[in-house]
């Protein structure tokens, strides 16, 4: 049967040794501690620009936008739009929802345009009309337009919320935009943006502007973006 053997250990190793054990042993639990509040890996402003890059480079996604326009600090439910689309990079787009309490369904394929004519069924062809960069609809043709930021003065990483089931990173910020038709009426835009935590891609946003002429009114636009990088088909209707 073999004895059991004794480790003696100098004190002038063991105790460096020790010490790097029990710090090793406090920043994994001060780090598991940190990400199960919900603490950011990177500042705020690098979330941002990591997870736009991130999404606007994406192959292909999905997404929904919800339009309302805000009188007197209410919702107001005649000027509504909800569309569901698909984008596939660099110029196909489809998209089908209401707008204005109206049915409204369409495909972008490079330089052509498509709108079914819902009255009688058909498409209609708009050859050489690239409407997804029209900024009449922006919302709902080409969502990611109103993250074209020309800078963005305030913003702050408010932590981990769970949204739908789903555990994203939630910022909030006021960003100046470049696009200048987006400021023609609208200012004072403030956004909350819920990124994914592994890549940092956009999943959801909310954005709210205030008319320049009455603060009291203005647009509220709510965002989801999802099934990045799938195989998405997009084609010209028959």
């Amino acid at each position: 049967m073999q004895r059991p053997r004794w480790v003696v250990f100098n004190k002038k190793t063991a105790l460096p040794v020790l010490a790097l054990v029990v710090v090793g042993v406090l920043v994994i639990w001060g780090g598991g501690r940190l990400l199960a509040r919900g603490g950011a890996k990177l500042p705020p402003r690098e979330m941002l620009s990591i997870g736009l890059e991130k999404t606007v480079s994406s192959a292909s996604f999905r997404y929904q936008a919800e339009t309302k326009l805000i009188t007197e600090g209410k919702a107001n439910v005649d000027f509504f739009s909800k569309v569901e689309g698909e984008r596939v990079a660099p110029d196909k787009v489809r998209m089908k929802g209401i707008m204005m309490n109206t049915p409204i369904e369409f495909i972008q394929v490079g330089e052509n345009s498509y709108f079914k004519d819902h009255s009688t069924g058909r498409w209609i062809a708009l050859p050489g009309n690239k409407l997804v960069d029209s900024e009449l609809f922006y919302a709902e043709l080409n969502p990611l337009a109103y993250f074209n930021f020309k800078d963005v003065p305030e913003i702050k990483y408010v932590g981990q919320e769970k949204v739908d089931g789903e555990k994203l990173l939630l910022l909030e910020m006021r960003p100046n935009l470049m696009d200048p038709f987006l400021e023609m009426r609208l200012n004072d835009y403030t956004y909350k943006v819920w990124l994914n935590p592994g890549d940092y891609r956009l999943r959801q946003a909310k954005l709210q502007a205030k008319d320049k002429h009455n603060p009291k009114s203005g647009i509220e636009i709510n965002l989801r973006f999802w099934d990045y990088d799938q195989n998405l088909t997009i084609a010209p209707p028959v």
